[in-house]
């Protein structure tokens, strides 16, 4: 499955049975409706408005080009590319779900290989190091959100890099974007 596909697979449906919740969903921002300027943000709030999760000096900081792509598949994702000028070239993605339930997210994963359970800034998380015949590498990363759903954030060398941790990285970018939701 191409990257990136795998996010939009998990935004467009998948959904897991589970015991129903009496809570009623969050109504979700139209693509006309921005979020909030500052965060805190929901999942509900960010569904439409993906590439709103990371600024601009984030995104320089981190070595990334200015600004995200969302999609335009179907599902709600947004896409960052290092600039080609970079090293190492890297895409990554950021996909909120606010009807996704965590738990049984993390039960379907929790048999393919390179699976860890883990918590990105206090919260329930985990993560798939996947690993393809030709070695490519890219990390996946599930964290479930307080105000309810969940994000998947990807981040996927274009190369091996047997010298770079990068699942490291991804964490650390995963914990700067949980941190910024409720």
């Amino acid at each position: 499955m191409a990257i990136g596909s795998v996010i939009a697979a998990a935004m467009t449906g998948c959904e897991t049975s589970e015991p129903a919740d009496p809570t009623p969903l969050p109504t979700v921002l139209g693509p006309d409706t921005p979020p909030p300027v500052t965060p805190p943000w929901t999942m509900a709030q960010l569904v439409n408005h993906p590439c709103t999760v990371l600024g601009p000096d984030d995104l320089a900081r981190l070595g990334f080009a200015d600004p995200g792509k969302p999609s335009s598949s179907g599902g709600h994702y947004c896409q960052w590319l290092t600039p080609a000028a970079n090293p190492r070239q890297v895409r990554m993605y950021f996909g909120p779900d606010y009807r996704q339930r965590f738990g049984a997210l993390e039960d379907l994963n929790r048999t393919e290989e390179n699976f860890r359970s883990l918590a990105v800034a206090g919260r329930p998380a985990f993560l798939v190091d996947d690993h393809s015949d030709s070695g490519h590498r890219n990390c996946r990363i599930w964290v479930s959100v307080a105000s309810g759903g969940l994000f998947q954030f990807e981040f996927a060398p274009a190369n091996p890099y047997p010298d770079w941790d990068f699942c490291a990285t991804a964490v650390e970018i995963a914990a700067v974007i949980a941190g910024r939701l409720q």
